[in-house]
């Protein structure tokens, strides 16, 4: 019999300002082990009856299996029936990867891409597995071959392989990866101080699914010295394509982005993100030099605007499609495109793409303090957008991570001189959290203090964000001792991953944050990947692992 655990929130830590107590349950499966160590929660779904449909990835760094197992578990994490499907490939098939996992009507879609040598094309397949059966199914979305490629320029798949490979399943629509983040080297034979590893002229590829799940579409940067080519495909929820086209832009690769796509709530309209480098904004005195394109794709139409960023640098924006509205969002800077002064919100009508309304909203005094101690006329820095939530009253809350990377050398001496290597460590620090209203306006913006990092495994560290009702939820693993700053702040501590407390942050409708430890680790048995979690109505649940014994964990909310 599965080993249920019921834990209400009771007041852990005493520290006035912040910590107060708010209700939720603990629920843990019995631990079980797989025959692959490396697993991760890719998806989870109601079932309509009180339990849940888990998919997790997994993938054997010895014999190189891969594939999914999906369990179904009832209302107390009992396992009812489970399926492991395993990603068959042949020898020609090259940077395979699941581009996205999503479900739509009963079945669970698995899209894959891989480069087939033989047949000396790039290949989208679809592995459908039905959720009440587990019947699978296999479709051929599309292909093109390496001289069709050649009219708009070449593609490769390695940078979005290896980006998979850091960041799972992403249904986005981002073209950007993760990859893209400041390098410091610490190097003291290496004077240089900083670089920044996004070109803006490599391939890409990116998949977006509607909120609606009757749609979705994927997109194929490729890369070229002459111009920007971009392809899109539209298809419905039983697979079938409902749209294919290819758009081109005579502007130099390096002189032009796309950034995002993006779905209506109905299916049949595609919306794409671009940023270019004209030479009428070249010639602007002040502010980013350059400007954005947003164009709507229909079935019988096309319609493109333009918005520059006034006196404002704006690095990039998220596109949210609502259903009476179009939004683009993001951080913007007074200096540069790498610094972040507050947040630019951009309102569009859904047809004619006009700019309805346009904000600049600073960072309040409250979040200057959350930061630094003092309100200071000061920018931060490598900020990564991660996600966003619409609330009841259409509000939106999102939230972004301070990310960058430092090497430093790990130089020897000996007779033969000095040896060595460098080491790259990856830091994943402070979470900013943001409010705006329908309108554009800021509500409130919290800097919630940390410090984590990595050098080979990012599972363990970052943080997992939710929404029940108007709250936001942050949930992250910290050390024992929550350190104490000045004015009445606190900052999140890195420990091992073996010896990690899961605490979850939240949010209030005025900005007001408090924390509680849900669970001290000596309470478990296994460390639990909170970098990796899935909310489901009003609970979000975590897969834990230390070698092959694995656990579910549920926090409902």
């Amino acid at each position: 019999m599965n080993k249920l655990i019921l834990i209400f929130g009771i007041l852990m830590i005493s520290f006035s300002t912040f910590a107060q107590s708010f209700p939720f349950k603990i629920q843990k499966s019995e631990l079980f082990k797989d025959e692959c160590k490396e697993s991760q929660i890719v998806l989870s779904e109601d079932d309509g009856n009180g339990g849940i449909l888990i998919v997790r990835s997994y993938e054997a760094s010895f014999s190189g299996k891969n594939g999914y197992y999906i369990e179904h578990y009832d209302s107390n994490l009992n396992l009812i029936k489970e399926f492991n499907y395993e990603m068959k490939h042949t020898g020609t098939q090259k940077y395979k990867f699941a581009l996205g996992v999503f479900t739509m009507l009963d079945n669970l879609n698995i899209v894959q891409v891989f480069y087939d040598i033989n047949e000396r094309a790039y290949i989208c397949l679809a592995h459908s597995i039905n959720k009440n059966d587990f019947n699978t199914t296999q479709k051929e979305l599309f292909r093109f071959t390496r001289e069709e490629i050649k009219q708009y320029g070449s593609f490769e798949l390695i940078d979005s392989f290896h980006n998979s490979i850091q960041n799972g399943s992403v249904l986005n629509g981002d073209f950007a990866s993760k990859g893209n983040r400041n390098t410091f080297s610490l190097n003291p034979f290496n004077t240089k101080q900083a670089t920044n590893s996004s070109s803006g002229n490599n391939s890409g590829i990116a998949i977006v699914v509607n909120k609606d799940k009757n749609a979705f579409s994927i997109g194929i940067d490729f890369n070229s010295t002459k111009s920007e080519a971009l392809k899109l495909y539209l298809f419905d929820d039983k697979l079938n394509k409902k749209k294919e086209l290819i758009y081109s832009r005579e502007i130099k690769d390096r002189k032009y982005i796309f950034q995002n796509i993006n779905l209506s709530k109905d299916g049949n309209s595609i919306y794409l993100l671009g940023k270019s480098f004209t030479p009428n904004q070249k010639s602007k005195e002040k502010g980013g030099k350059y400007q954005f394109e947003i164009t709507k794709f229909t079935q019988d139409k096309e319609v493109t605007n333009t918005f520059d960023t006034e006196e404002h640098f704006i690095g990039s924006l998220k596109t949210i499609a609502l259903e009476d509205r179009l939004i683009c969002v993001g951080f913007y800077s007074d200096i540069d495109d790498s610094k972040y002064k507050g947040i630019s919100y951009f309102k569009l009508d859904v047809n004619s793409l006009e700019v309805l309304k346009a904000k600049y909203n600073p960072f309040s005094e409250q979040f200057i303090i959350d930061k630094y101690g003092e309100d200071k006329d000061k920018e931060l820095k490598y900020l990564t957008f991660k996600n966003y939530f619409i609330t009841k009253n259409n509000e939106l809350l999102f939230n972004a991570q301070e990310e960058y990377s430092t090497t430093s050398s790990n130089a020897t001496f000996g007779m033969n001189g000095m040896g060595g290597g460098y080491q790259t460590y990856y830091h994943c620090d402070d979470i900013v959290s943001a409010k705006l209203s329908n309108e554009g306006d800021l509500v409130w913006a919290r800097n919630i203090n940390k410090k984590q990092g990595y050098q080979y495994d990012d599972n363990y560290v970052s943080y997992t964000a939710s929404i029940v009702g108007d709250m936001s939820y942050y949930f992250i693993n910290a050390g024992e001792e929550i350190k104490k700053l000045d004015k009445n702040r606190i900052e999140f501590k890195d420990s091992n991953k073996n010896r990690s407390n899961l605490y979850v942050i939240k949010i209030k409708d005025n900005g007001d944050f408090e924390f509680e430890k849900i669970l001290e680790e000596e309470e478990n048995e296994v460390p639990f990947v909170v970098s990796k979690g899935i909310q489901l109505g009003n609970s979000v649940f975590f897969l834990g692992r230390r070698g092959s014994k694995k656990q579910l964990l549920k926090v409902a909310l």
